[in-house]
């Protein structure tokens, strides 16, 4: 695991929706940076690839107020869900641990880890 990530993981607020965890934590950079983590436990190598799609696709439809170093890890129910619930919970979750969202724009940066 990147040391960002569990930076993020220990000392940043979490969020805990229906189809996926969320923590962030404020950075000095000016803009957001998004981790993704998607396990074998979310089904086979093509419904995680589909969720981190969904996952990429939600939180690039958002723009996020400020630096922020954010960590989203599906949960297995997010395999199911709807784009638009995966996206809505994403939100919430986030908007939970203090990050200010507003209309779409370019600029969020997407890393990914999973399971290898």
């Amino acid at each position: 695991m990147p040391a960002e990530f569990r930076h993020v993981l220990s000392r940043g607020k979490r969020a805990s929706g229906e189809n996926a965890n969320v923590a962030a934590v404020p950075n000095d950079l000016g803009f957001p940076r998004f981790g993704l983590s998607v396990s074998k436990r979310v089904g086979t190598a093509v419904t995680r690839n589909l969720v981190k799609r969904r996952v990429r696709g939600a939180l690039s439809e958002m723009k996020v107020v400020g630096g922020w170093d954010v960590v989203v890890t599906a949960k297995p129910l997010s395999s199911s869900a709807t784009f638009a619930t995966l996206a809505q919970s994403i939100e919430g979750s986030l908007r939970r641990v203090g990050v200010q969202t507003g209309p779409a724009g370019p600029g969020n940066l997407v890393e990914e880890r999973g399971d290898r």
